[in-house]
């Protein structure tokens, strides 16, 4: 019988040739589907991380957190991408590059660097040379840079996510997060900046506040020694073993380690939405740039950020989604399980017409309790999310789409079912004959997603793309570009030092090509 309700499951996910064609717009007699055309190597084994694409030269940078190094790439053959220059940003000890963006018009790009316990900065470099235009220093631990359409903005979402502990308080504590706003001049150099502070928001009228057992999973150095232990005998009593054990405090709530994981999984309680748990994490600027959008993960919430008063002016709590998923990792895969997860998206888009925003719900948290036991929502929607930009009303969610299209095409990560799944990571926003996609990076699936939001109250999974290799891709950042009214899309697979190009391919749903 088990086999039977495998076997079913199967039959129900079609073929994404098949599905390309079935979940083609009324108005056109065509699907979609994805197709891989070429394959980038680094030359390293892991740490591309984020692709940026400036679309009138054809030219990417592409960033790596393990070398702090910037590639620069012709993009212009889809076929055969080829590295031009490769920078060595030459970073201090401790120091993480941890975004890149090509500026939409100017010969430059930049790059934003992590410095741990001090401010981080942004660096405007040439992209002919890598030689330094300008610096600013921005808030702690900036984890994503994006320009403005017009490149007069650049945006900084500041997550501040590192931990440090006072032994002698017996004290866990962090920076705040803050997002940056940085003018550029018509040389892009830098003419301002201002960092926003975001608020405590423990009263905030829509925001979910946990009472039960909910935790962020951080590496923090404990005992003072510059490793992050993998294994860790918290308690002294001479046993590594596989339970909690109480190390400190933080804003009054016990943190708790597992000696098994040792530093690299400090759990940390998400009991409040106090301003040092708010980390921003990417950013959607509207095409007038009046308005920008930030993802605070941990929390649920997007910020809605005025760039004319540079102001935050609105907090949209973004809820959980509900659907049926497979919350159990055993072997089978059945979708038959009821789930409900607090969103906690990670990347971001606008929509082309800026009437709607569309978020990659990966989800951070790790609740005191398995998917499927119902107690608590867990973290991440495991979902692509639509929320009308004006209001943040939610429009409409994929559901459990994205897990199943997956499964359909071989690539569901089982072993992650009592995790987050596939694990939407970033995506990008585009139109296709006139109608709006966008399409998502699937960090544990190692594959692409295309979703058409032609009904935005219904989001269709309309095709996937496989990346190449057998072992762990994990997609990071995702591009789009047109090339003589060809659609490409480029993903950034830190796990494996690689970017994948793939065209985006109509389907004659009669003959099947």
């Amino acid at each position: 019988m088990e086999l039977t309700l495998k076997t079913c499951n199967i039959i129900k996910l079609l073929p994404i040739l098949i599905l390309g064609a079935c979940a083609s717009a009324p108005t056109a007699p065509y699907g979609w589907g994805i197709e891989p055309v070429s394959l980038y190597d680094s030359g390293y084994e892991k740490g591309t991380e984020i692709i940026s694409v400036q679309p009138s030269t054809l030219r990417a940078v592409l960033s790596n957190f393990e070398t702090g190094e910037v590639d620069v790439l012709d993009i212009s053959h889809p076929r055969h991408l080829q590295r031009i220059a490769r920078f060595d940003l030459k970073l201090n000890n401790g120091e993480e590059l941890t975004s890149v963006a090509f500026h939409p018009s100017l010969n430059m790009f930049a790059a934003v660097i992590d410095a741990g316990s001090s401010p981080g900065r942004l660096e405007i470099r040439s992209a002919s040379t890598g030689e330094m235009i300008d610096r600013n220093a921005v808030g702690f631990g900036p984890d994503s840079v994006v320009f403005s359409k017009d490149g007069k903005l650049a945006l900084i979402a500041n997550e501040g996510e590192d931990f440090l502990f006072e032994p002698s308080k017996n004290q866990f504590f962090k920076p705040e997060g803050s997002i940056s706003i940085i003018h550029l001049n018509l040389s892009g150099h830098i003419k301002s900046h201002k960092n926003l502070e975001l608020a405590n928001m423990l009263n905030y009228e829509g925001f979910v506040v946990s009472q039960g057992g909910r935790f962020l999973e951080r590496d923090i150095d404990w005992n003072g020694d510059g490793v992050i232990s993998k294994q860790m005998d918290f308690d002294g009593n001479g046993v590594i073993e596989k339970k909690k054990v109480n190390l400190g405090h933080f804003e009054g709530h016990d943190v708790f380690g597992v000696e098994t994981h040792g530093e690299r999984k400090l759990l940390i309680p998400v009991k409040t939405h106090s301003p040092a748990l708010l980390e921003p994490e990417y950013i959607a600027i509207t095409p007038d740039a009046s308005k920008a959008y930030v993802t605070l993960q941990e929390d649920d919430v997007v910020a809605v950020v005025d760039l004319i008063n540079e102001q935050i002016i609105s907090y949209y709590g973004l809820g959980a989604a509900r659907h049926k998923t497979d919350a159990r990792y055993d072997g089978w895969v059945k979708f038959d399980q009821s789930m409900t997860g607090l969103r906690e998206p990670d990347g971001i888009a606008m929509a082309a017409s800026g009437r709607y925003f569309v978020t990659a719900d990966e989800g951070d948290t790790e609740p005191d309790a398995s998917p499927s036991s119902g107690k608590q929502p867990v973290g991440g929607g495991r979902s692509v999310s639509v929320f009308d930009a004006a209001t943040g009303t939610l429009l409409g969610d994929t559901g459990n789409q994205l897990d199943e299209i997956a499964f359909g095409n071989k690539v569901y990560p089982e072993l992650r079912s009592n995790k987050k799944g596939s694990e939407p990571e970033m995506l990008v926003s585009f139109d296709l004959d006139g109608l709006p996609f966008v399409a998502v990076g699937m960090e544990r699936a190692g594959a692409i997603e295309l979703i058409s939001l032609a009904d935005p109250f219904h989001p269709e999974v309309v095709a996937l793309g496989k990346i190449a290799g057998d072992e762990n891709k994990s997609p990071e950042g995702i591009e789009h570009f047109i090339i003589n009214g060809e659609h490409y899309l480029l993903t950034a697979n830190e796990m494996s030092g690689t970017v994948e190009c793939f065209k985006i391919v109509r389907i004659n749903p009669l003959s099947g090509q």
